[in-house]
């Protein structure tokens, strides 16, 4: 349903990460993962912005799908939550990917509203043209969507029996991660100073920490 927010209805702000994790965690009973994993998709696609014909990544089947999965299976450590994360954002792009060829599916219908234009026969053909459109957006994300959770499911049930401990035991904490994901923001700067000044301080961060470990 969030794929029709974007294009086809407009509900504002109710379609960010922010406040799809902020009522997820109010629907499980655990705000505060919920919001952690929101805010991370928030500050990570910072830098792209919806302008033109550009088509953004789908930021809400990303989220969706991080909070569905940590909700499955029951996870609060985030060194195990960084792997749905990193797993989740491909969704994004493939959401993307899937708008884009429906737009072009749709292009056969300019044909039939110029011929209506010069002959408006039927006065329901554009509101049947608009129906069919968002119905099969609809159909074919959630089939989509259906999909990728199955073989994310299946993936991660395999991987964390495997692997039960990975990562926990990094000391992986919610500010490393946010502090990753600020990349975007640096990024929607457009100041090649600030690219200087980032780069300036992860090299000096890797060498002090491998100047403390010798």
């Amino acid at each position: 349903m969030f794929s029709l927010f974007r294009f086809s209805l407009t509900i504002g702000l109710l379609e960010r990460p922010l406040v799809i994790g902020l009522f997820w965690g109010l629907a499980t009973g655990d705000v505060e993962t919920s919001l952690c994993i929101a805010i991370f998709f928030e500050l990570f696609w910072l830098d792209l912005i919806p302008v033109g014909t550009y088509i953004p990544p789908h930021l809400t089947v990303a989220t969706f799908a991080a909070l569905s999965l940590t909700t499955f299976f029951g996870l609060d450590h985030p060194g195990r939550i960084l792997f749905v994360l990193f797993a989740s954002m491909p969704l994004a792009w493939l959401g993307t990917r899937l708008e884009a060829l429906l737009r072009e599916r749709d292009q056969v219908n300019y044909n039939k509203l110029l011929t209506w234009v010069r002959n408006p026969d039927s006065p329901r053909l554009p509101s049947l043209i608009v129906m069919r459109s968002v119905g099969r957006t609809f159909v074919y994300s959630g089939l989509a969507f259906y999909a990728a959770m199955l073989v994310l499911v299946y993936f991660f049930e395999i991987f964390f029996s495997l692997n039960p401990s990975l990562f926990t035991k990094l000391g992986v904490t919610w500010p490393y991660l946010w502090v990753a994901a600020t990349l975007g923001g640096l990024m929607a700067l457009r100041v090649r100073r600030a690219y200087a000044l980032l780069a300036a301080g992860i090299i000096l961060f890797m060498f002090f920490t491998l100047w403390s470990r010798f």
